[in-house]
């Protein structure tokens, strides 16, 4: 997916200067090895992601990738979202250097199983099913027996936050997913 720069903070521009014989710091990013997607978008201009499995990297290019090697020349604006757009140049270095994304520099999203459960619940609200038939098929018909109604309300509220906060990602809070945990740089609403 093509994330634009106002979008992703981890989008690097890079100006992509035709490289001469035997250019020492020359890339050729048609022959990296991974997936390379490029959309053309005018004015010399092109939005690539490079991709190899569920890891990937978004770059803006000024100038074009498509022609044969470049140099690469890297632009980082502003101090708040510097950290991600650091990340992305030590995610290109590692390709570079050892052919494929570090996966170390990729590191496991803690919140994942929580956005599935957020959207599968939504999913099971959008197809018309109670709360109760959302948290049997999150939990299980057991546990759902069990505390759905006695002591604690527990599931019943997990569900209902579940629904809040899905409609909520799914209206504009996407967005801060590309943000990281720490929102030391707030996205643009």
């Amino acid at each position: 997916m093509f994330w634009a720069a106002s979008t992703d903070p981890h989008v690097v521009t890079l100006c992509a200067e035709p490289s001469g014989d035997g250019e020492r710091d020359a890339v050729d990013f048609r022959q990296l090895g991974i997936s390379l997607l490029v959309r053309v978008a005018g004015d010399r201009r092109e939005a690539a992601l490079l991709r190899e499995g569920p890891y990937g990297l978004r770059l803006d290019i000024e100038g074009s990738i498509l022609a044969g090697p470049v140099v690469p020349r890297f632009t980082l604006t502003g101090i708040g979202s510097l950290g991600p757009k650091l990340l992305t140049l030590q995610r290109l270095r590692g390709l570079l250097r050892r052919g494929h994304l570090p996966r170390s520099l990729y590191p496991r999203e803690l919140r994942a199983r929580r956005w599935a459960e957020m959207f599968q619940a939504l999913d099971g609200a959008d197809a018309g099913a109670s709360h109760r038939e959302i948290a049997t098929a999150l939990y299980g018909a057991d546990a759902v027996l069990q505390s759905w109604r006695g002591a604690s309300d527990y599931l019943r509220l997990k569900v209902q936050r579940l629904l809040r906060d899905g409609r909520h990602m799914a209206g504009c809070g996407y967005r801060a997913i590309l943000w990281g945990p720490d929102h030391s740089a707030k996205p643009p609403m």
